[in-house]
């Protein structure tokens, strides 16, 4: 669905997601893949079109055009793209007035939606989990093992963590930090981050896609997830390590501030920057054994996610 040039990281194939028998059959640059999609959905009771961004607009709105009136609704996952675009905002839009109504997975993100568009009925229901994952002991410990995994892109902050390891350490704590994921930036600029900071016996970089089975594999491996944002809608990562029973330290931005309850399933930074990073930290690993065992693992489902779709189609929802 995009050009390498706006998406530098691998992009998965049906074989890799899970066993998900899923149709390949949009393409970013074939504006008849957009229409025959959307004759093929005519029979539909829902079209349910995710937004992420607004690279995407003409061809959800060309795909609507094509299924002829079929009823839609959008899962906003960034109200504001992370990255600046021209005409973002008359994008959503024009995406939106032909769609039931919205949903996000936070309230922050609700007002914002609600600030910039003209959309009439929201939902908001947590993000639930990706993959089916069950609570696992914590490994021994020394040392406090941290992970930030996903894209590694500069508004998630991987520099920041990578300081904040340094700086508690500095203060006595033996943590270490494991960094995996597609880099959207060349990675040599955090290695020679590391290098700097003489930070290589303890912050490992794992460039490269990650996998089902190889993410949770590293959740297992480690203490806790580190989500060091500069700037956040929420995060998919988040309710993995929660369901996983891992706690997660993260800093007070967006969407971050509802997934994750401070004192119970996790440690929020006072601030954006390593220092309060570094605290959090040290809050951690005086606590981890308890907040890995208390307090909810994650606050949505993909139940009342599917009710909330519904809601928003105007149909009654009742469960069997």
């Amino acid at each position: 669905m995009y050009p390498s040039m706006l998406f530098p990281g691998k992009q998965p194939k049906g074989a890799e997601l899970g066993g998900f028998e899923a149709r390949f059959q949009l393409r970013w640059w074939s504006p008849w893949s957009w229409w025959l999609v959307g004759r093929r959905v005519r029979n539909a009771d829902l079209i349910v079109l995710p937004w992420v961004t607004p690279f995407h607009a003409l061809p959800l709105r060309v795909l609507l055009a094509a299924a002829r009136g079929v009823p839609a609704v959008a899962i906003v996952h960034n109200p504001d793209p992370h990255e600046s675009m021209p005409f973002a905002r008359s994008a959503l839009r024009l995406f939106l007035r032909r769609c039931s109504g919205a949903l996000v997975h936070a309230d922050v993100l609700a007002e914002r939606l609600l600030e910039i568009t003209s959309v009439e009925r929201v939902e908001v229901t947590p993000h639930p989990p990706n993959l089916a994952i069950e609570p696992s002991a914590l490994p021994s410990r020394p040392p406090l093992r941290l992970l930030m995994a996903g894209f590694v892109r500069e508004y998630k902050g991987a520099d920041l963590a990578i300081d904040a390891v340094v700086e508690a350490r500095q203060q006595g704590i033996e943590v270490s930090l494991t960094v995996a994921g597609d880099f959207w930036e060349p990675v040599e600029k955090y290695r020679a981050q590391v290098e700097a900071r003489d930070a290589a016996a303890f912050v490992e970089l794992r460039p490269g896609y990650l996998g089902d089975e190889m993410l949770l594999d590293l959740l297992r491996e480690h203490h806790a997830l580190i989500a060091p944002y500069r700037a956040a809608s929420v995060s998919g990562v988040v309710p993995l390590a929660l369901a996983a029973g891992r706690p997660v330290v993260a800093t007070p931005v967006g969407g971050l501030v509802e997934s994750v309850s401070h004192g119970v399933s996790g440690v929020l930074a006072t601030r954006v920057d390593a220092t309060a990073l570094a605290d959090a930290i040290v809050c951690l690993n005086r606590d981890v054994e308890r907040l890995a065992s208390s307090g909810p693992r994650y606050a949505g489902d993909w139940t009342e996610l599917a009710e909330a779709l519904l809601r928003l189609l105007g149909k009654p929802v009742s469960r069997p």
